[in-house]
């Protein structure tokens, strides 16, 4: 007979709750941490009671916990075994990703932006803020997905075969994120998206079958700089799933002579 969950462990109660507020079944977290099934169901009803620090490490990564939830989750854990997380590992932990996404951003001489695991746009460099004529977009919207600003009417003007390049990125958006249709945030984002009749359109005859390229060509009509041929260079880290930076660099000889006279390439 199982424990009645008032019995359970802080440790196991925290496994339960975080997986269910991150929105994914048992299964799921099994798959994505390499585990069994059963040894999560075990882990969830206080049958396993002693997993090693690099499991709870990895559910921990896996449920994507904040800062304040690793320190809670990794007490709870020393509370019911005994064991410590190993130092480096829980310093490599504590760095908050969408920091170090920050950084990675601010420190590429190319205009770039980072994305979020479903593309929302997470930060901005000031060279790709004056690139994409964001700041206003900035300004008035806390947050802003990669695809509502291919699809904003007033954006959208700026795009020169902007048929193409929304094609292109409903096909790809599609693709990374088809193990995240479960999560309650995804189907959020999918109802706004169909807000615009554009991507109904699109999103209906797109079939994302194959693993995007890591690069393709597009062209931008700027205000002050005119036209320019970028192309965009996809940065995903490893053991950062949760983030991918996008830089973009010259796509023919005009454009690179703009990135040269605004200082927008490496030293």
């Amino acid at each position: 007979m199982l424990e009645d969950s008032r019995e359970l462990s802080t440790f196991a109660q925290l496994v339960t709750q975080y997986r269910l507020r991150r929105g994914i079944s048992q299964g799921q977290l099994a798959q994505a941490t390499r585990l069994s099934r059963t040894y999560v169901y075990h882990l969830e009803t206080g049958q396993r009671a002693n997993p090693s620090p690099q499991v709870v490490q990895n559910i921990a990564r896996v449920l994507e916990l904040s800062t304040e939830d690793r320190l809670y989750f990794f007490e709870a854990y020393r509370q019911q075994t005994g064991q410590f997380v190993d130092v480096d590992q829980l310093e490599s932990t504590l760095l908050d990703l969408g920091d170090l996404a920050h950084l990675l951003v601010h420190n590429t001489s190319y205009p770039a932006h980072s994305l979020d695991h479903l593309w929302f746009l997470h930060s901005w460099n000031k060279a790709a803020i004056y690139l994409f004529e964001t700041q206003e977009m900035l300004e008035t919207h806390e947050h802003i997905h990669l695809l509502g600003l291919v699809f904003d009417p007033e954006m959208r003007k700026r795009f020169h075969g902007w048929e193409n390049l929304a094609r292109r990125l409903v096909g790809d958006f599609l693709y990374n994120t088809r193990t995240l249709t479960h999560l309650a945030e995804y189907k959020a984002l999918i109802k706004t998206l169909r807000e615009y009749p554009e991507y109904r359109r699109i999103a209906s005859s797109v079939y994302a079958r194959s693993k995007p390229a890591p690069s393709f060509v597009f062209q931008i009509q700027h205000s002050e700089l005119g036209r320019l041929t970028l192309r965009t260079a996809t940065t995903v880290f490893t053991n950062l799933s949760t983030y991918s930076m996008v830089s973009y660099v010259p796509g023919d000889q005009q454009t690179l002579d703009i990135y040269r006279n605004h200082g927008w390439q490496p030293g």
